[in-house]
This record gives C-alpha cells, structure tokens and sequence, in this order.
C-alpha cells in the first residue's frame, strides 16, 4: 500500500510512507453505550506522573 504523507515541511521517508493494516468499516454503527464503555476505559489509562491530560471529542 502506498498512501505517501502530504507536508508542508521535509518528513523521513520512513515515517511519510507509514500505513496501518487495520480496516475500518464505516457503514458499521457503534452504540451509544460502545462509545461511553471505551470512554470510560480510557479515562481509567495510566498516564505519566498522574497528568491525566485527556481531551475526548466525540
């Protein structure tokens, strides 16, 4: 797969020829209580010196 990066600035070529291997399909719906549970989920995850510098936008 070859989705190159489109920057502004030079970028290694490493990290602007990066691709995920997961799909995503977007016809599939997420409930409600999906997206609360991962919420909550990621509100609990560890983070460094106790900085808790969540930002969520659903």
């Amino acid at each position: 797969m070859d989705k190159p990066a489109l920057t502004q600035v030079p970028v290694d070529a490493t990290i602007a020829a990066r691709w995920s291997g997961r799909a995503y399909d977007a016809s599939k719906a997420v409930t409600q209580e999906q997206i609360i549970a991962l919420l909550e989920a990621a509100r609990w995850a560890p983070s460094c010196y106790g900085d808790q510098p969540w930002r969520f936008i659903v």
